[in-house]
Protein backbone atom coordinates (compact mmCIF):
# COMPACT_ATOMS: atom_id res chain seq x y z
CA UNK A 1 0.00 0.00 0.00
CA UNK A 2 1.52 3.46 -0.89
CA UNK A 3 1.94 5.81 1.75
CA UNK A 4 2.41 10.01 1.61
CA UNK A 5 2.65 12.42 3.56
CA UNK A 6 1.27 15.89 2.86
CA UNK A 7 2.96 18.95 4.55
CA UNK A 8 0.81 22.13 4.08
CA UNK A 9 2.79 25.63 5.27
CA UNK A 10 -0.81 27.61 5.44
CA UNK A 11 -4.21 28.10 4.30
CA UNK A 12 -3.89 28.53 0.36
CA UNK A 13 -1.42 25.20 0.88
CA UNK A 14 -4.09 22.85 2.96
CA UNK A 15 -6.90 23.20 -0.03
CA UNK A 16 -4.16 22.45 -2.09
CA UNK A 17 -3.32 19.67 0.14
CA UNK A 18 -6.95 18.50 0.27
CA UNK A 19 -7.70 18.66 -3.69
CA UNK A 20 -4.47 16.34 -4.21
CA UNK A 21 -5.97 14.02 -1.93
CA UNK A 22 -8.78 13.54 -3.59
CA UNK A 23 -7.11 13.11 -6.62
CA UNK A 24 -4.89 10.53 -5.52
CA UNK A 25 -7.32 8.93 -3.85
CA UNK A 26 -9.34 8.37 -7.32
CA UNK A 27 -5.96 7.14 -9.15
CA UNK A 28 -5.57 4.72 -5.74
CA UNK A 29 -8.33 4.53 -3.63
CA UNK A 30 -6.18 2.10 -0.96
CA UNK A 31 -3.06 4.72 -0.56
CA UNK A 32 -2.91 5.73 2.95
CA UNK A 33 -2.80 9.69 3.14
CA UNK A 34 -1.58 11.71 6.55
CA UNK A 35 -1.30 15.10 6.93
CA UNK A 36 0.51 18.06 8.83
CA UNK A 37 0.72 21.83 8.63
CA UNK A 38 2.80 24.03 10.39
CA UNK A 39 0.37 26.93 10.57
CA UNK A 40 -3.08 26.05 11.20
CA UNK A 41 -2.76 22.28 13.30
CA UNK A 42 -5.63 20.62 13.45
CA UNK A 43 -7.68 21.93 10.82
CA UNK A 44 -7.28 18.42 9.02
CA UNK A 45 -8.44 16.20 11.60
CA UNK A 46 -11.31 18.26 12.29
CA UNK A 47 -12.15 17.38 8.83
CA UNK A 48 -11.67 13.86 9.92
CA UNK A 49 -8.40 12.67 8.01
CA UNK A 50 -5.53 11.49 9.92
CA UNK A 51 -3.14 14.39 10.81
CA UNK A 52 -0.08 14.43 12.85
CA UNK A 53 0.34 16.64 15.62
CA UNK A 54 -3.23 17.59 15.05
CA UNK A 55 -3.53 19.86 18.91
CA UNK A 56 -3.26 23.35 18.76
CA UNK A 57 0.34 24.85 19.10
CA UNK A 58 1.22 28.59 20.31
CA UNK A 59 4.71 28.66 18.67
CA UNK A 60 6.80 27.78 21.82
CA UNK A 61 9.90 26.26 22.02
CA UNK A 62 8.08 23.22 23.83
CA UNK A 63 5.67 23.07 20.10
CA UNK A 64 9.13 22.92 17.87
CA UNK A 65 10.62 20.43 19.72
CA UNK A 66 7.29 18.20 19.60
CA UNK A 67 7.00 18.79 15.70
CA UNK A 68 10.87 17.81 15.30
CA UNK A 69 10.23 14.65 17.22
CA UNK A 70 7.39 13.87 15.48
CA UNK A 71 9.31 14.35 12.25
CA UNK A 72 12.17 12.08 14.10
CA UNK A 73 9.38 9.25 14.73
CA UNK A 74 8.45 8.67 11.29
CA UNK A 75 11.99 8.56 9.95
CA UNK A 76 11.86 4.67 9.38
CA UNK A 77 8.28 4.90 7.30
CA UNK A 78 8.54 4.12 3.28
CA UNK A 79 6.21 6.84 2.53
CA UNK A 80 5.93 9.64 0.40
CA UNK A 81 6.37 13.42 1.21
CA UNK A 82 5.68 16.11 -0.62
CA UNK A 83 5.89 19.84 0.45
CA UNK A 84 3.16 22.20 -0.27
CA UNK A 85 4.61 25.73 0.62
CA UNK A 86 6.70 28.34 -0.05
CA UNK A 87 9.13 28.38 3.21
CA UNK A 88 12.21 26.46 2.68
CA UNK A 89 13.15 26.87 6.21
CA UNK A 90 9.92 24.89 6.97
CA UNK A 91 10.90 22.96 4.40
CA UNK A 92 14.27 22.31 5.82
CA UNK A 93 13.21 21.23 8.95
CA UNK A 94 11.07 18.35 7.73
CA UNK A 95 13.58 17.01 5.77
CA UNK A 96 16.55 17.17 8.47
CA UNK A 97 14.51 15.77 11.05
CA UNK A 98 12.19 13.04 9.06
CA UNK A 99 15.32 11.63 6.94
CA UNK A 100 13.36 11.84 3.51
CA UNK A 101 13.72 14.23 0.74
CA UNK A 102 10.78 15.74 -0.43
CA UNK A 103 8.90 16.54 -3.40
CA UNK A 104 8.33 20.75 -3.23
CA UNK A 105 5.05 21.84 -4.75
CA UNK A 106 5.41 26.17 -4.70
CA UNK A 107 2.50 27.87 -5.35
CA UNK A 108 3.56 30.13 -7.77
CA UNK A 109 0.45 31.24 -8.29
CA UNK A 110 -0.31 32.59 -4.35
CA UNK A 111 3.11 34.07 -3.81
CA UNK A 112 5.92 34.01 -5.98
CA UNK A 113 9.16 32.64 -5.68
CA UNK A 114 12.15 34.34 -7.03
CA UNK A 115 15.12 31.62 -5.95
CA UNK A 116 18.02 33.25 -4.53
CA UNK A 117 21.44 31.55 -3.97
CA UNK A 118 20.25 30.28 -0.59
CA UNK A 119 16.32 29.19 -2.38
CA UNK A 120 18.68 27.53 -4.93
CA UNK A 121 20.97 25.96 -1.95
CA UNK A 122 18.05 24.37 0.11
CA UNK A 123 16.49 23.10 -3.51
CA UNK A 124 19.28 21.20 -3.94
CA UNK A 125 19.71 20.07 -0.28
CA UNK A 126 16.53 18.57 0.65
CA UNK A 127 14.18 18.33 -2.55
CA UNK A 128 13.92 15.00 -5.03
CA UNK A 129 11.54 16.97 -7.23
CA UNK A 130 10.05 20.14 -7.85
CA UNK A 131 6.56 20.65 -9.49
CA UNK A 132 5.69 24.10 -10.42
CA UNK A 133 2.76 26.26 -12.15
CA UNK A 134 5.63 29.04 -12.95
CA UNK A 135 6.98 27.80 -16.17
CA UNK A 136 9.51 30.66 -15.20
CA UNK A 137 10.36 28.69 -12.31
CA UNK A 138 10.94 25.50 -13.72
CA UNK A 139 13.12 27.21 -16.68
CA UNK A 140 15.19 28.45 -13.89
CA UNK A 141 15.50 25.62 -12.27
CA UNK A 142 16.02 23.49 -14.79
CA UNK A 143 18.83 25.61 -16.02
CA UNK A 144 20.79 24.86 -12.43
CA UNK A 145 19.83 21.14 -12.91
CA UNK A 146 17.47 20.85 -10.53
CA UNK A 147 14.79 18.04 -11.42
CA UNK A 148 11.74 20.80 -11.94
CA UNK A 149 7.93 19.94 -13.80
CA UNK A 150 5.70 22.31 -14.79
CA UNK A 151 2.54 20.50 -13.79
CA UNK A 152 -0.42 23.23 -15.20
CA UNK A 153 -2.34 25.40 -12.84
CA UNK A 154 -2.48 23.46 -9.40
CA UNK A 155 -4.72 26.02 -8.22
CA UNK A 156 -7.29 25.68 -11.14
CA UNK A 157 -9.42 23.12 -9.37
CA UNK A 158 -9.76 25.04 -6.17
CA UNK A 159 -10.71 28.34 -7.78
CA UNK A 160 -14.62 28.70 -7.99
CA UNK A 161 -14.85 30.84 -11.58
CA UNK A 162 -18.39 31.72 -10.88
CA UNK A 163 -16.98 34.00 -7.79
CA UNK A 164 -14.84 35.86 -10.80
CA UNK A 165 -17.16 36.23 -13.67
CA UNK A 166 -16.77 38.30 -16.53
CA UNK A 167 -19.48 40.38 -17.57
CA UNK A 168 -19.79 39.12 -21.17
CA UNK A 169 -23.13 39.89 -21.70
CA UNK A 170 -23.04 36.31 -22.88
CA UNK A 171 -20.84 36.61 -25.91
CA UNK A 172 -18.24 33.81 -26.30
CA UNK A 173 -14.62 34.46 -24.25
CA UNK A 174 -11.57 35.57 -26.52
CA UNK A 175 -8.68 35.34 -23.77
CA UNK A 176 -5.13 36.54 -25.22
CA UNK A 177 -2.42 35.41 -22.94
CA UNK A 178 1.08 38.08 -24.08
CA UNK A 179 3.96 36.68 -22.81
CA UNK A 180 6.19 38.42 -20.53
CA UNK A 181 9.09 38.54 -22.31
CA UNK A 182 7.97 39.64 -25.41
CA UNK A 183 5.06 41.99 -23.57
CA UNK A 184 5.37 45.15 -25.91
CA UNK A 185 5.14 42.93 -29.48
CA UNK A 186 2.54 40.47 -27.83
CA UNK A 187 -0.16 43.09 -27.19
CA UNK A 188 0.78 44.97 -30.01
CA UNK A 189 -0.85 42.09 -31.81
CA UNK A 190 -3.73 41.74 -29.73
CA UNK A 191 -5.07 45.26 -30.12
CA UNK A 192 -5.01 44.72 -34.20
CA UNK A 193 -5.81 41.26 -33.91
CA UNK A 194 -9.02 42.27 -31.71
CA UNK A 195 -9.86 44.90 -34.22
CA UNK A 196 -9.59 42.51 -37.14
CA UNK A 197 -11.74 39.61 -35.26
CA UNK A 198 -14.43 42.55 -34.11
CA UNK A 199 -14.87 43.19 -38.04
CA UNK A 200 -16.01 39.56 -38.29
CA UNK A 201 -17.70 38.48 -35.07
CA UNK A 202 -18.85 39.78 -32.01
CA UNK A 203 -16.54 38.67 -29.27
CA UNK A 204 -15.53 39.62 -25.34
CA UNK A 205 -12.32 40.43 -25.40
CA UNK A 206 -9.56 39.42 -21.98
CA UNK A 207 -5.97 40.63 -22.27
CA UNK A 208 -4.68 38.71 -19.20
CA UNK A 209 -1.19 40.83 -17.67
CA UNK A 210 1.36 38.50 -16.76
CA UNK A 211 2.40 39.02 -13.15
CA UNK A 212 5.13 41.44 -12.93
CA UNK A 213 4.20 43.73 -16.13
CA UNK A 214 2.64 47.55 -15.12
CA UNK A 215 -0.48 49.33 -16.75
CA UNK A 216 1.40 51.78 -17.42
CA UNK A 217 3.04 49.81 -19.95
CA UNK A 218 -0.21 48.47 -21.47
CA UNK A 219 -0.82 52.34 -21.63
CA UNK A 220 1.93 53.80 -23.41
CA UNK A 221 1.82 50.89 -26.15
CA UNK A 222 -2.34 51.06 -26.46
CA UNK A 223 -1.84 55.05 -26.60
CA UNK A 224 0.68 54.80 -29.38
CA UNK A 225 -2.08 52.86 -31.48
CA UNK A 226 -5.30 54.80 -31.03
CA UNK A 227 -7.11 53.61 -27.86
CA UNK A 228 -8.43 55.32 -25.03
CA UNK A 229 -8.01 53.84 -21.32
CA UNK A 230 -11.00 53.61 -19.11
CA UNK A 231 -11.15 52.97 -15.65
CA UNK A 232 -12.53 49.91 -14.43
CA UNK A 233 -15.84 49.58 -13.23
CA UNK A 234 -15.55 46.32 -12.11
CA UNK A 235 -13.41 45.93 -8.94
CA UNK A 236 -10.69 43.86 -8.89
CA UNK A 237 -11.72 41.81 -11.55
CA UNK A 238 -11.04 44.18 -14.24
CA UNK A 239 -7.94 46.22 -14.13
CA UNK A 240 -9.53 48.87 -16.70
CA UNK A 241 -10.46 48.59 -20.90
CA UNK A 242 -8.78 49.65 -23.71
CA UNK A 243 -11.43 51.07 -26.38
CA UNK A 244 -10.99 51.96 -30.12
CA UNK A 245 -14.21 52.86 -31.54
CA UNK A 246 -17.02 49.90 -30.72
CA UNK A 247 -13.51 47.39 -29.57
CA UNK A 248 -13.62 47.03 -26.05
CA UNK A 249 -10.71 44.78 -24.64
CA UNK A 250 -10.73 44.50 -20.86
CA UNK A 251 -7.95 44.03 -18.69
CA UNK A 252 -7.48 41.44 -16.03
CA UNK A 253 -4.70 39.69 -13.91
CA UNK A 254 -6.89 37.39 -13.20
CA UNK A 255 -5.09 34.58 -15.59
CA UNK A 256 -6.73 31.47 -14.16
CA UNK A 257 -10.33 32.86 -14.62
CA UNK A 258 -9.80 34.23 -18.02
CA UNK A 259 -8.42 30.94 -18.84
CA UNK A 260 -11.42 28.76 -17.13
CA UNK A 261 -13.96 30.67 -18.58
CA UNK A 262 -12.23 31.66 -22.21
CA UNK A 263 -14.12 29.61 -25.13
CA UNK A 264 -10.81 30.59 -27.54
CA UNK A 265 -7.36 30.57 -26.12
CA UNK A 266 -4.93 32.95 -27.75
CA UNK A 267 -1.19 33.32 -27.40
CA UNK A 268 2.45 32.88 -28.64
CA UNK A 269 3.20 31.17 -25.19
CA UNK A 270 3.38 27.33 -25.65
CA UNK A 271 2.77 26.09 -22.44
CA UNK A 272 -0.54 28.31 -22.29
CA UNK A 273 -1.48 26.14 -25.51
CA UNK A 274 -0.99 23.50 -24.46
CA UNK A 275 -2.87 24.05 -20.87
CA UNK A 276 -5.53 25.42 -22.84
CA UNK A 277 -5.61 22.29 -24.96
CA UNK A 278 -6.05 20.43 -22.22
CA UNK A 279 -9.14 22.44 -20.45
CA UNK A 280 -10.40 21.53 -24.02
CA UNK A 281 -10.28 24.81 -25.27
CA UNK A 282 -9.65 26.28 -28.67
CA UNK A 283 -6.53 26.93 -28.31
CA UNK A 284 -5.12 29.35 -31.22
CA UNK A 285 -1.20 29.24 -31.96
CA UNK A 286 0.03 32.85 -32.32
CA UNK A 287 2.95 34.28 -34.51
CA UNK A 288 3.77 37.91 -34.37
CA UNK A 289 2.78 39.49 -37.45
CA UNK A 290 0.94 36.56 -38.72
CA UNK A 291 -2.70 38.34 -38.03
CA UNK A 292 -4.22 36.42 -41.52
CA UNK A 293 -2.83 33.17 -40.45
CA UNK A 294 -4.27 33.38 -36.70
CA UNK A 295 -7.70 34.35 -38.11
CA UNK A 296 -7.85 31.42 -40.39
CA UNK A 297 -7.31 29.64 -36.91
CA UNK A 298 -10.02 31.24 -35.20
CA UNK A 299 -12.65 30.97 -38.08
CA UNK A 300 -11.49 28.22 -40.20
CA UNK A 301 -12.11 25.82 -37.45
CA UNK A 302 -13.99 23.22 -39.84
CA UNK A 303 -10.49 21.04 -40.46
CA UNK A 304 -9.90 21.44 -36.80
CA UNK A 305 -12.72 20.19 -36.18
CA UNK A 306 -12.63 17.18 -38.43
CA UNK A 307 -8.84 16.67 -37.31
CA UNK A 308 -9.96 16.16 -33.80
CA UNK A 309 -13.11 14.43 -34.19
CA UNK A 310 -10.54 11.50 -35.96
CA UNK A 311 -7.65 12.21 -33.20
CA UNK A 312 -10.65 11.03 -30.96
CA UNK A 313 -11.80 8.44 -32.86
CA UNK A 314 -8.04 6.50 -32.89
CA UNK A 315 -6.95 7.44 -29.20
CA UNK A 316 -9.99 8.69 -27.51
CA UNK A 317 -10.93 11.59 -25.96
CA UNK A 318 -8.17 11.85 -23.58
CA UNK A 319 -5.43 10.37 -25.63
CA UNK A 320 -6.48 13.23 -28.53
CA UNK A 321 -5.71 15.98 -25.94
CA UNK A 322 -2.62 14.81 -24.76
CA UNK A 323 -1.64 14.61 -28.78
CA UNK A 324 -2.94 17.69 -29.70
CA UNK A 325 -1.15 19.32 -26.69
CA UNK A 326 1.74 17.55 -27.76
CA UNK A 327 1.50 18.52 -31.26
CA UNK A 328 1.19 22.32 -30.33
CA UNK A 329 3.80 22.54 -27.38
CA UNK A 330 6.18 21.56 -30.76
CA UNK A 331 4.67 23.47 -33.32
CA UNK A 332 3.58 20.71 -35.37
CA UNK A 333 0.28 21.28 -37.81
CA UNK A 334 -0.40 18.04 -39.14
CA UNK A 335 -3.93 18.72 -40.54
CA UNK A 336 -3.22 18.74 -44.50
CA UNK A 337 -6.22 20.94 -45.50
CA UNK A 338 -5.24 23.32 -42.80
CA UNK A 339 -1.88 23.59 -43.94
CA UNK A 340 -3.38 24.71 -47.39
CA UNK A 341 -5.46 27.21 -46.41
CA UNK A 342 -2.33 28.90 -44.24
CA UNK A 343 -0.58 28.44 -47.38
CA UNK A 344 -3.76 30.61 -49.79
CA UNK A 345 -3.67 33.35 -47.23
CA UNK A 346 0.05 33.73 -47.19
CA UNK A 347 -0.10 33.63 -51.21
CA UNK A 348 -3.20 36.58 -50.78
CA UNK A 349 -1.52 38.54 -48.59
Amino acid sequence: MRCYLLIAEGKHEEEVALELRRKMKGLCAKSKIVFFSFRNPGVFAERGFAEILGSRRRGTLKDWISICRAFWRRRSLRERRIFIGQNLVFLALAVLFGGKKVTFIPLAGVHPLLPSFWHLFLIRRFVRTVLSDDASLVEILRRQNIPAYFVGNILADLLHTADFSFYHGKKPVFSFFPRKESFREDVEFCLDLSERIAEKSSLYFLLALPRGTSLGAVKEIASARGWTFWESLEGEIIEGYLVKGRVYLNLTRFSSEALAQAEYVASADQVVLVTAAGLEKTAVPVRSGKIEETLALLFHSVSLFEYNQAMGAQYGKRGALERIASFLLWGIVEDPSLSHQLRLLQKRG
